[in-house]
């Protein structure tokens, strides 16, 4: 029998009326509807038949017909010859189409590609989003071996080396911030303030199996035109002599491939964006640090 995983719905009342901001009280049902459906096919491993969709939705299967026939149509949902259903690549591609991460997403792809060649080793690109880090960019190693990360990919800030070099230079308030819920959980090393410092003194982060033996993670920020850490560059490097590879050459390529994608979308002189961060990072850690 195929598991279903449930969602959480928004109160009864938002089925029949939401209110604006102006005081005003709206109705649309029909809305509601629509997004639960996207909502909930959005978290399932498998597709779902209609039955299932209106009983996971406390619905009836004849007020979600017009609903999924209409989402069908319109390219969100996809049914499937044995009428299951499952969510389309639409919002993905919505998502990357987005301006903030398209341009980002333009200019590192090309650049990502050829650091994990030169290196034989996967690298990702994440940024912050709604609370937690959203790895947006996945490029797996073109070699025999290599942790890859997948695009779409949610993790907590604190538990991950990417999270902890945006903590660390310039999203100190996320770490109790509001998230989706849906980032995989992770332990938060128990060293948590000796890390962010070590950060905010270096640069970036650099840790020696955290998750896995033989896997050193790297990872430099990406500036934007206002100096603000606009993502994250990692490599999950594999330590293992048949690469032939270290990882001091590795941290260095790393960084200039950083760099490289800092300029490209605005940033600039990339040196001076991060001793700023690494600054106003420990000016907030030790509020007499000197400016």
């Amino acid at each position: 029998m195929k598991s279903v995983k449930s969602i959480r719905r928004g109160p009864p009342e938002a089925d029949e009326e939401a209110t604006g901001g102006g005081g005003r009280t709206y109705t649309v049902p029909a809305l509601e509807k629509s997004l639960d459906v996207i909502e909930f096919l959005a978290v399932q491993d498998q597709p779902v038949s209609q039955s299932g969709i209106a009983q996971s939705l406390g619905r009836s299967a004849s007020e979600l017909f017009r609903i999924l026939t209409v989402l069908t149509r319109r390219g969100w949902i996809t049914r499937l010859k044995d009428d299951n259903y499952q969510l389309s690549s639409r919002l993905f591609e919505l998502a990357h189409g987005y301006p903030p991460n398209k341009r980002l997403i333009d200019v590192a792809l090309p650049l990502m590609r050829g650091l994990a060649g030169d290196l034989l080793q996967s690298c990702h690109l994440s940024v912050a989003d709604q609370g937690e880090v959203l790895v947006i960019i996945g490029v797996e190693s073109p070699g025999r071996a290599g942790l890859f990360v997948r695009s779409g990919t949610r993790y907590e800030f604190a538990s991950t080396a990417s999270g902890r070099v945006m903590l660390a230079l310039g999203y100190a308030e996320m770490l109790n911030g509001n998230a989706t819920g849906k980032a995989e959980r992770r332990p938060v090393p128990d060293d948590l303030a000796a890390r962010l410092e070590r950060i905010r003194t270096r640069g970036y982060e650099e840790v020696v199996g955290e998750w896995l033996d033989a896997v050193v993670d790297i990872c430099w920020p990406v500036f934007n035109v206002r100096g603000e850490v606009a993502a994250v560059l990692a490599m999950p490097f594999l330590a293992v002599p048949a690469l032939r590879q270290d990882v001091a050459s590795a941290r260095e390529q790393v960084r200039a491939v950083a760099e490289e994608i800092s300029r490209a979308i605005g940033a600039g002189d990339y040196q001076r964006w991060l001793d700023e961060a690494r600054q106003k990072g420990l000016s907030r850690q030790n509020p007499t640090a000197s400016r």
